[in-house]
C-alpha cells in the first residue's frame, strides 16, 4: 500500500531531482529505492528499449540478487521465450499499465514463475516509461503477497514513471557529453600534434550535438539575452504545437499564459543580472490553436568571457504530470473526506447497532456468535460474555438449529434468504421464546466471511395472531348469520308488506264506495269518520309500499319499468289521491305546474317520490297552513319543487335527512309519526333517474327541490 501524500510527494521530487552526472547504474538504483520504499514493495527492476534495435531490454534489478536480470534471460531462453513475450510486452504495444495480483495465475509470467517462488514475491505491475506518446522504457514493481494496486497507487506509478523516462533521457544525453567531453580532452591533449584529427572530431561532435539537439526526447531551445528564441528543436515544435517560422523571433513571453507572464520577466531580471545562473521553473503556454499546456523549463545561461549573451532551455511537456498530480490531490483528498465520513458512520453504526430496537448479532459461517446488542442480549437471557464465541445450537432447538445450518449452507452457496424465519429460542433460564430473524451476508474479497442477523421477538404477536385468527373465523361466522339474518329481515318485510297491502287494498275500495253514498246514504258525521279511515288507510298503503322498496334496495333488486312519462299527468292524479289529507287538515294547496314534455322513467317510481314528499309537507304543515308545487322546464330538465309551511328543518339535522332510517326529532317525540323511509326512497329512485333532490329548509318551512333530465 502506498505511503501518505508526503512520502508520495518526496519520493517523486527526490526521483526529478537525482544528480544525472552519477554513474547510470547508480541511477537506476536511486529511482528504484525511491519508488520500493513508498510503495512498501518486495522489489522492482527498470527496462529500456534500446535505440539502436529497439529491442526491450532489463537494465536493472533492486532486492533480487546480482545475478537476477542474467536468471530473467536464461528462463526466457530455456522456454523459448522472448522478454518481450510477457506482460512488459503488452505495456509496450498499448502503452497502458499491466496489473498482475497474483503471479500464479498469471498465464504471461509462467516462464519466470520459478523466479517468484524462488525470490518470494507474488504481485506484479509494468508501468510504461514514456517520453511524448512513445514508450522508452518500463518501471516495473513487485510486491511479496497477493495485491490489487489501487488506482491511488497506479497513479502515483504513473507519474514516478514519467519522471523517471525523464530522468533517464536526461542521464543518458549527460552520458553521452561527457563522453563527447573526454574525446574533447584526448584531443586537447594531444593538440599540437592532431591538429587536423581535432577539427575532424570537433565537426563530428557538431554533428552528434546537432543530431542530438534535433532528436532529443526533450525540447531544447537557445535564446538570447531578452528571451528571443534563436534556435529550437524539434521536440520544442511539437510542445509549443508550431512550426520554426512561427517561433524563431519572437519572445517566450508571447508564448505564455497571462498569469504567468509577470513571474517570468521578473525570473529573466534575476538571470539577466546574473543573480541566478540557472534554474527549473514551471510555466503555462498557449499554443497557436488556443491550447493551454504545461512546460518544466530548466534554464542555464549561455557566457562568452564572463558575459552573458542567452539563455539554454530544456523544456518537457507536464501536462499530463500536472493532471495527474491534480488527480492525485483530488483523490488524496477524496480519500481524506471519505476516511472522516467512515469514522462518522461508524460511530452513527454503532450507535444504531447498540440502540436497534430489535436484535443485531454477527456469527461466522461456522455458526459461532462474534457480536451480538443489547436487545439481542434481551431475547437469549443472557450477559454478552456467555454469548460472544458460543454456538448458535446453544441457544436455538433442535429442529430451529437444522433451519439456521440450512440458512447458512444457502447463503454460503449464494443463495439470497429474503423471506425471514421463525425460530425457538432457548433462552439462558430455560424458557421458549419466538423470534423471528431475518439475514444477510457479510462479503470480502467476493467470499462470505460472516453472517449479519436481525431478530425480533414475536412470541406476544404470535399469540395475539392465533387470538386474532380465531376472533376472524368468529367473526365471519357472525358475520354470514347476520347475512342470514338479514336476508330472512327482508323476505319477512316483502311477505308481510304483500300480506298487508291486500285487506287495505280492499279496505280502502269499500271505504269510498261508503264515502260516495254508492250503497246507501250517509250523514256527515259518519262521512268525516270514513274520510279519517281513507286518510290512515292511505297512509298505510305507503308506508307498506315503502317497505317493499326499501326491501327491494337492499337486496339490490330494485329495477325500473322505462317508459316515456307525462309528470302534468302523474301530479294530477297524485293530488286527487292526496285531496282527502288536504282537506282533513284544511290545507291550502298553490300550485303553478307549466305544460312539461314527457320524460323517460318509470312512472310507479317517480310517483312514488313526489307522494312521499306531498305526504311528508301535509305532515309537518300545521292546519291551515299551504303547500306550494311548482314543475317548470329548464334547459335540458325539469325542476319540481315543493314547499310547506311547517316547522323547518334545523340546520344540524339538514344533511342527514336523506340518511336511511332517520327522522330530524328521533325518539323524543313522534309527533308526526313516520319511520324515516320516505326520504331514502326518494334519493335512489331519482338517482337511478340520473336526477338530483335536495333540500332547503328555515323557521318558516321546508321546500324539496327534484331535477330530472328530459332524457336519460
Amino acid at each position: 500500500m502506498v505511503n501518505d501524500e508526503k512520502s508520495k510527494l518526496r519520493a517523486l521530487n527526490e526521483i526529478s531531482s537525482i544528480d544525472i552526472t552519477l554513474e547510470f547504474d547508480r541511477i537506476l538504483e536511486r529511482i528504484l529505492d525511491f519508488t520500493c520504499k513508498t510503495m512498501n514493495a518486495h522489489s522492482g527492476t527498470i527496462m529500456l528499449v534500446d535505440e539502436a534495435d529497439g529491442e526491450l531490454k532489463m537494465v536493472a534489478s533492486y532486492r533480487l540478487g546480482p545475478d537476477y536480470i542474467e536468471k530473467v534471460y536464461k528462463a526466457a531462453e530455456k522456454a523459448g521465450a522472448q522478454i518481450a513475450s510477457g506482460p512488459s510486452g503488452s505495456v509496450l504495444e498499448t502503452g497502458k499499465y499491466y496489473s498482475v495480483p497474483n503471479v500464479y495465475n498469471e498465464p504471461k509470467v509462467k516462464p519466470w514463475l520459478h523466479l517468484a517462488k524462488e525470490l518470494g514475491f507474488s504481485a506484479q505491475i509494468f508501468v510504461p516509461m514514456k517520453r511524448g506518446t512513445k514508450v522508452t522504457g518500463l518501471l516495473n514493481i513487485y510486491m511479496a503477497d497477493p495485491h490489487h494496486f489501487t488506482d491511488e497507487e497506479v497513479d502515483f506509478l504513473t507519474i514516478a514513471a514519467s519522471q523517471t523516462a525523464s530522468v533517464v533521457q536526461n542521464a543518458m544525453i549527460c552520458t553521452r557529453l561527457k563522453d563527447n567531453i573526454h574525446e574533447l580532452k584526448q584531443y586537447e591533449e594531444q593538440l599540437e600534434e592532431k591538429i587536423k584529427g581535432a577539427y575532424k572530431g570537433l565537426f563530428d561532435s557538431e554533428a552528434k550535438y546537432r543530431e542530438l539537439f534535433d532528436n532529443a526526447h526533450e525540447g531544447i531551445s537557445v535564446t538570447d539575452i531578452n528571451g528571443r528564441f534563436l534556435s529550437i528543436n524539434k521536440t520544442g515544435l511539437k510542445i509549443f504545437g508550431c512550426t520554426s517560422d512561427q517561433i524563431i523571433g519572437t519572445t517566450f513571453f508571447e508564448w505564455l499564459s497571462k498569469d504567468s507572464v509577470d513571474i517570468a520577466l521578473n525570473f529573466l531580471k534575476r538571470l539577466q543580472s546574473g543573480e541566478i545562473t540557472e534554474q527549473q521553473v514551471i510555466r503555462e503556454i498557449i499554443r497557436p490553436n488556443r491550447e493551454h499546456r504545461w512546460i518544466e523549463v530548466k534554464i542555464r545561461v549561455i557566457k562568452e568571457y564572463d558575459r552573458i549573451i542567452g539563455f539554454h532551455s530544456m523544456i518537457n511537456d507536464i501536462t499530463e504530470k500536472k493532471d495527474m498530480e491534480l488527480k492525485l490531490r483530488y483523490y488524496n483528498e477524496k480519500l481524506r473526506m471519505s476516511y472522516e465520513k467512515l469514522k462518522i458512520a461508524e460511530v452513527k453504526y454503532r450507535d444504531l447497532f447498540e440502540n436497534a430496537s430489535d436484535g443485531i448479532y454477527i456469527h461466522d459461517v461456522d455458526g459461532y456468535f462474534i457480536k451480538i446488542n443489547k436487545v439481542g442480549l434481551e431475547m437469549f437471557g443472557c450477559p454478552g460474555e456467555e454469548i460472544i464465541g458460543s454456538h448458535l445450537s446453544e441457544w436455538f432447538s433442535p429442529v430451529s438449529v437444522e433451519i439456521v445450518n440450512e440458512i447458512i449452507k444457502d447463503l454460503v452457496s449464494g443463495k439470497t434468504i429474503d423471506k425471514p424465519a421463525i425460530l425457538e429460542v432457548v433462552r439462558k433460564d430455560g424458557e421458549l421464546r419466538l423470534g423471528e430473524i431475518k439475514v444477510k451476508p457479510v462479503n470480502y474479497d467476493d467470499k462470505i466471511t460472516e453472517v449479519y442477523g436481525i431478530i425480533r421477538d414475536v412470541t406476544e404477536k404470535n399469540r395475539l395472531e392465533q387470538k386474532l385468527a380465531e376472533y376472524h373465523e368468529q367473526i365471519e361466522q357472525a358475520y354470514e348469520d347476520l347475512k342470514e339474518a338479514h336476508r330472512a329481515k327482508t323476505e319477512f318485510i316483502s311477505n308481510i308488506a304483500h300480506e298487508l297491502l291486500t285487506p287495505l287494498t280492499s279496505i280502502k275500495g269499500y271505504t269510498e264506495l261508503i264515502t260516495d253514498k254508492k250503497i246507501g246514504e250517509i250523514n256527515n258525521d259518519q262521512k268525516e269518520k270514513l274520510q279519517i279511515i281513507l286518510r290512515n288507510t292511505d297512509q298505510l298503503i305507503v308506508l307498506i309500499h315503502n317497505l317493499s322498496i326499501v326491501a327491494e334496495l337492499e337486496n339490490n333488486i330494485l329495477e325500473l319499468q322505462i317508459k316515456s312519462v307525462s309528470i302534468n299527468e302523474t301530479i294530477i292524479k297524485i293530488l286527487k289521491d292526496i285531496q282527502p289529507q288536504l282537506e282533513g287538515k284544511k290545507i291550502s294547496l298553490v300550485q303553478d305546474i307549466h305544460t312539461l314534455p314527457e320524460i323517460e322513467g318509470d312512472e310507479e317510481k317517480l310517483a312514488t317520490v313526489l307522494l312521499n314528499l306531498i305526504i311528508n309537507a301535509i305532515k309537518f304543515t300545521p292546519e291551515n297552513g299551504k303547500i306550494a308545487i311548482t314543475a317548470v322546464e329548464e334547459g335540458d330538465s325539469i325542476k319540481i319543487s315543493i314547499s310547506d309551511t311547517g316547522t323547518g328543518i334545523p340546520a344540524d339535522k339538514l344533511p342527514f335527512i336523506f340518511d336511511r332510517f332517520h327522522q330530524v326529532y328521533g325518539t323524543s317525540s313522534r309527533k308526526y309519526g313516520g319511520v324515516g323511509l320516505g326520504l331514502i326512497i326518494s334519493k335512489e329512485i331519482i338517482g337511478m333517474h340520473n336526477g338530483i333532490i335536495w333540500a332547503e329548509s328555515d323557521e318558516n318551512g321546508s321546500t324539496f327541490n327534484i331535477v330530472l333530465p328530459k332524457n336519460n
